[in-house]
């Protein structure tokens, strides 16, 4: 009699893992519109017009995005770590990973005014986002590379 109730038990649990197995819906991925090179672009231009103070890199940003330079939020150029007014940019690794309808780009870029005897080395983290108007920035960050790290 002892063994009944325990065989209720484990049958119970069984009948239950079953349920849960079935349940779990099968996710698949998204066909993306777009490629690597197309985000790589993207991204590349955001960088090339903030280098040179440009207001169109105002339209490559979706308007809730979020930028992040050296740790303080960014409205407005220079939104890049290390990246001043003049100047040129230059990327030195890109790496682009779609997902659905979102890509991240991780890109190291160096800056350099030759007038001003300047040049900085960065990181970036971008977080783009296919909508229906077409890929968009929805997250930036960005960190200046430490002496040691250059």
């Amino acid at each position: 009699m002892g063994t009944e109730p325990s065989r209720r038990l484990l049958f119970g649990l069984a009948l239950l893992a079953g349920c849960v197995a079935q349940r779990q819906p099968r996710i698949t991925p998204r066909t993306v519109v777009g490629t690597s090179s197309q985000i790589e672009d993207l991204v590349r231009l955001a960088l090339t017009l903030d280098a040179a103070g440009d207001r169109a890199a105002d339209t490559l940003y979706a308007a809730d995005a979020l930028v992040v330079a050296n740790a303080r939020v960014r409205l407005a150029a220079p939104r890049f770590a290390g990246i001043g007014y003049g100047g040129r940019v230059t990327v030195a690794t890109a790496t682009v990973t779609l997902e659905g309808r979102f890509a991240w780009v991780l890109m190291d870029y160096r800056w350099f005014n030759l007038q001003q005897n300047q040049a900085e080395a960065g990181r970036a983290s971008f977080v783009c986002e296919n909508r229906s108007s077409g890929w968009t920035i929805v997250h930036v960050h960005s960190s200046q590379l430490l002496p040691w790290d250059r």
